[in-house]
């Protein structure tokens, strides 16, 4: 009724804000996103020279899958190479039938201890939309492990990405903090805290990138 979709927006709004502010504790201390490490490198590369294509990037998701902990930084970068290399005509987008039938072929089909169908959950969270994106796309691979990302991580990255191009750029990321706080920051402040998260090299911070930094952080070391 009207009361429960209140509700509903409600939380939400709450979601939003307290991501923003969880955000803008991380840039106050940037410092502490560490560069990556040597090993965690030469993962990255392992995985750019032997998955050369869809194929190889959908067998590679699997084995993560069946893994004993598979959700870290490291698969979501894999799930996010699956994910891109269906999108059509670099959309970085998904039909929700497409998003449904890739998260199948990975085998994450359910969630709540396999009580119910994924696709259920992930049409709750991207509503009456036809088209999935990959942070959507990640939250519900998170649920189907039952190792969920608060959905205020979404919201937050959706916001700032004003181009909804999957990527945040100084300039987006520098606007966002002028909204949330009073203090100043100068563009230097700006490119320095990308450049400690920016784990591809590319100027910009992808969703993946904002979990390293702002999640897995928290409930993992990295």
């Amino acid at each position: 009724g009207i009361n429960a979709e209140y509700g509903k927006q409600w939380y939400q709004r709450r979601v939003r804000g307290v991501v923003k502010y969880v955000l803008l504790y991380w840039f106050c201390n940037f410092n502490l996103c560490r560069p990556p490490t040597i090993q965690e490198n030469e993962n990255m590369s392992l995985q750019h020279s032997s998955a050369n294509n869809v194929d190889a990037e959908r067998a590679l998701a699997v084995e993560i899958r069946a893994a004993s902990d598979p959700f870290n930084f490291e698969s979501v970068r894999v799930f996010q190479r699956v994910f891109d290399k269906e999108c059509q005509d670099n959309s970085r987008v998904l039909t929700f039938t497409a998003s449904v039938s890739l998260l199948t072929k990975l085998d994450f089909k359910y969630y709540g201890d396999g009580k119910y169908p994924l696709s259920h959950y992930l049409r709750e969270i991207v509503g009456s939309t036809t088209t999935v994106t990959f942070p959507n796309f990640v939250q519900a691979i998170s649920m189907s492990i039952s190792k969920p990302i608060p959905l205020g991580y979404k919201e937050g990255f959706e916001d700032m990405d004003l181009d909804n191009n999957g990527k945040l750029d100084a300039k987006e990321v520098f606007n966002m903090m002028k909204k949330i706080s009073d203090s100043c920051y100068s563009w230097a402040d700006v490119e320095d805290f990308l450049a400690s998260t920016d784990m591809d090299h590319d100027g910009k911070m992808d969703y993946a990138e904002m979990l390293r930094a702002f999640y897995f952080s928290q409930t993992r070391p990295i």
